[in-house]
């Protein structure tokens, strides 16, 4: 009986089974998997491609996109959605993103002969005579302290057009006090560089210029981005001079109060004016450029003193004829710097893009200056952390003793400070604000836990939270970590293993 009842059960289990693979075999043949490459479709460059989109104005009531193709040395021009080379498919993922009116920045008729001259050879560019008329126009329209600084103006609003080649682009903070050039200067970027648009620090305004445009974001008055309330929005900034902090998710909202996550791209160029020093966490992600009040008048500039059109289009064509050796140069500078390791961290992720515009553009000669100047300005790695910020690294520190990792929320680690290092006044949740910026500042976290009554919490790892004190807090003379060294080989075992 028992026999039978095992014979029976195999049986069944053997037919279950193969009517388990056959709904695994229908699933596989029914799942479709996408062999394409996405685009932006203002401006991308993949696989040795390049992207320029536009719309223009196809009839007194209606606008058309039209697509710039660079491929194999050849320039094409395309109204469709998608185009195939070597047998893979694009498309360009327009979503619900407006592209920039060519008639605002080209034509659509300056396209036209450039594509046809360019595909038929008889384009005559030289990359140097167009960075030397930019650097002549940045001395014709704005006072700056220092020759060196024109040319760093520049090379970084030729990067502009190249940024998506980099993983990490500068943001250019133009200080000065009142009445001393800032709005001509964030003027004079608006013509030059790609797809620049005045904004107001906002979320909406960053999806409007640079997740729909790609564009050059020139935020006027930064000094507001301090004041209370603007937490998110400066997070969400700091984050976004590099390509892997540059997507964030948000929510919004439509006329039927439906709700809808969305993905905004926010990498990408960014300029900020002010009269005082902007937040930390803006500061060590920018090039300084002071601006001198000048007792020259500067004309304004406007349409009517340049043909701005004709100057932009002069930078298309610099993308179009240099984006592969941008890519090549790029490429071939990390690895250098790499293994020779004259400059690490951020301090190079922010020089690297001028250096290789400079190189790009035939101003070698500028380079060492250049470098010289940028670094003794902003020796990111020199950076010292307040008290506060250091007293959040030892607590954490304390609390992983021996173990390997830890989780702790804000509020738990303002709990355990002195009370001597708080701001007189300061409420608990001030008190766990200020503890969750040092946590974000110095990437003390390895991993963002669930919410809880806590509010957030975090994990903690011992080796990359000895490793930041060691680099930032930890002195020449300390005899000692702060935690015991047999502990720390019993982790690298650990981890190790």
């Amino acid at each position: 009986m028992n026999i039978n009842m095992n014979q029976d059960s195999q049986a069944l289990e053997n037919t279950l089974s193969q009517e388990d693979s056959k709904v695994i075999q229908q699933n596989k043949d029914q799942i479709e998997v996408f062999d394409g490459e996405f685009l932006h479709p203002s401006l991308d460059i993949k696989d040795n491609t390049l992207t320029l989109g536009f719309r223009y104005r196809s009839k007194s009531r209606e606008e058309k996109n039209i697509f710039v193709v660079v491929v194999d040395g050849t320039v094409q021009t395309t109204d469709a959605d998608s185009f195939e080379r070597k047998e893979k498919n694009y498309y360009f993922e327009k979503r619900n993103r407006k592209l920039i009116r060519i008639e605002e920045k080209w034509s659509i008729q300056s396209l036209k002969d450039f594509a046809k001259y360019y595909n038929q050879s008889k384009i005559n560019m030289s990359p140097k005579t167009i960075f030397e008329e930019m650097l002549s126009l940045t001395k014709k329209y704005v006072e700056l302290g220092q020759e060196i600084n024109y040319y760093l103006l520049t090379a970084w609003i030729i990067g502009t057009y190249f940024f998506p080649i980099f993983y990490a682009y500068p943001f250019l903070h133009i200080k000065a006090p009142k009445r001393s050039g800032k709005s001509q200067c964030l003027s004079l970027l608006t013509q030059l560089c790609f797809n620049a648009i005045k904004a107001r620090p906002s979320v909406a305004a960053l999806g409007d210029t640079v997740d729909a445009l790609r564009g050059t974001c020139l935020i006027d008055q930064a000094d507001s981005l301090e004041r209370k309330g603007g937490e998110d929005l400066l997070d969400i900034l700091a984050d976004s001079y590099k390509k892997s902090g540059g997507k964030r998710r948000i929510i919004a909202f439509d006329k039927g109060k439906n709700r809808e996550i969305i993905e905004l791209e926010t990498f990408g160029p960014k300029a900020f004016a002010s009269i005082r020093e902007l937040p930390e966490d803006l500061r060590d992600r920018c090039l300084e450029l002071p601006l001198i009040r000048s007792r020259r008048n500067f004309a304004d500039p406007d349409d009517d003193n340049e043909d701005w059109r004709k100057i932009r289009g002069k930078l298309y064509t610099l993308l179009i004829a240099i984006y592969e050796l941008v890519s090549t140069y790029y490429f071939i500078k990390k690895r250098s710097y790499k293994e020779n390791k004259a400059i690490l961290g951020r301090s190079l992720e922010l020089w690297l893009p001028f250096e290789v515009v400079f190189e790009s553009t035939g101003m070698q000669d500028k380079i060492q200056e250049a470098k010289s100047h940028f670094l003794s300005r902003y020796s990111f790695s020199e950076y010292e952390p307040s008290e506060l910020e250091e007293e959040v690294i030892k607590v954490i520190l304390s609390e992983l003793k021996d173990k390997i990792e830890v989780i702790l929320a804000p509020i738990e680690i303002s709990s355990i400070i002195k009370n001597e290092i708080w701001a007189p006044g300061d409420t608990p949740k001030q008190k766990a604000v200020k503890v969750g910026w040092a946590i974000k500042k110095f990437n003390l976290a390895s991993r963002k836990e669930p919410r809880t009554k806590d509010g957030v919490r975090y994990q903690f790892e011992k080796n990359k939270v000895e490793n930041i004190y060691t680099s930032y807090c930890k002195t020449a003379d300390e005899p000692t970590s702060l935690t015991p060294t047999d502990n720390n080989t019993d982790n690298d075992k650990e981890n190790e293993m």
